[in-house]
């Protein structure tokens, strides 16, 4: 009976869920696109740098990545102040499909608005996803006026999601000509190799059948090596800036004369036994 449990589990995917055949999952448990969330922390909507833009329980992601967002939008707000970054959905409080998204499943995607300003420059709170065309300019139907894109204060965002180790950004996905405006900004103020570097590999517009993205930034973070082990299963590129945190995270974790300790107890028994068989 265990044996045919084990069968039908597999075959559904429950495999992915916590349950007594898999207590240690916990978390972000999956992928992107077809997984599950347990222990969510949800974003504070009301705060004085971020806004959600419904009241509809989609707020919810893995605490690391919602913890991440609270403070790169501190620190935009730091830097401008005033600003108020608006954010769309993340995931349910327990994951799984959300209508209207084909990912959003594990707590490790946030749709991020665009920062507006007036067309004289005053900076507004972003009302709604609006569709930004090449020249900056968005058409807002509530007001019935035109907006600019704050190309000043995107960039300020993207700078710190990619400074920010504990957001170990792997996505952030729009269009093709806000990421034009976003680096040839950033390219002006001379903004180092390195940064740069990061914005041109991660900023990406999806191809179709996937929205443009012309009208927010989606940002993925990717699973850390905890994650990993309580169900996180990594999904795309594996950004070299990231694994170079994990790399060092581990050499600080594990010093060399432990390495080498380990090392000679696992080579150890096969030496043993290749004495035994000499004989």
């Amino acid at each position: 009976m265990l044996a045919l449990t084990l069968v039908v589990a597999i075959l559904c995917g429950c495999v992915h869920v916590p349950s007594p055949l898999s207590p240690h999952l916990e978390g972000s448990i999956g992928l992107p696109h077809h997984g599950v969330l347990t222990g969510a922390r949800e974003l504070v909507c009301a705060s004085a740098t971020l806004r959600c833009l419904h009241d509809n329980n989609r707020h919810f992601g893995t605490p690391r990545f919602v913890a991440s967002i609270e403070r790169d939008a501190a620190k935009v707000a730091e830097q401008r102040r005033g600003s108020i970054l608006t954010v769309g959905d993340i995931s349910a409080r327990v994951g799984g499909h959300l209508p209207t998204h084909a990912s959003h499943r594990t707590g490790r995607d946030a749709d991020l608005l665009f920062y507006f300003t007036t067309l004289e420059g005053a900076p507004v709170t972003t009302p709604n996803f609006l569709h930004v065309d090449s020249d900056g300019l968005a058409w807002d139907p509530s007001s019935k006026r035109f907006l600019r894109i704050d190309i000043e204060r995107q960039w300020l965002l993207v700078k710190e999601l990619l400074s920010d180790d504990n957001a170990r950004i792997q996505w952030l996905f729009v269009s093709q000509p806000v990421k034009a405006m976003l680096i040839e900004w950033a390219r002006a103020r001379g903004e180092s190799g390195e940064i740069l570097t990061r914005a041109m590999d991660v900023l990406w517009q999806p191809s179709p059948p996937a929205q443009s993205h012309d009208d927010h930034l989606h940002a993925r973070t990717a699973c850390d090596p905890d994650e990993v082990t309580s169900g996180c299963e990594p999904f795309g590129p594996v950004r070299p800036w990231i694994a170079a945190i994990d790399a060092k995270a581990v050499a600080i974790a594990v010093p060399p004369a432990t390495l080498e300790a380990l090392l000679e107890d696992i080579l150890r028994p096969i030496e043993t036994g290749n004495a035994r068989a000499s004989r």
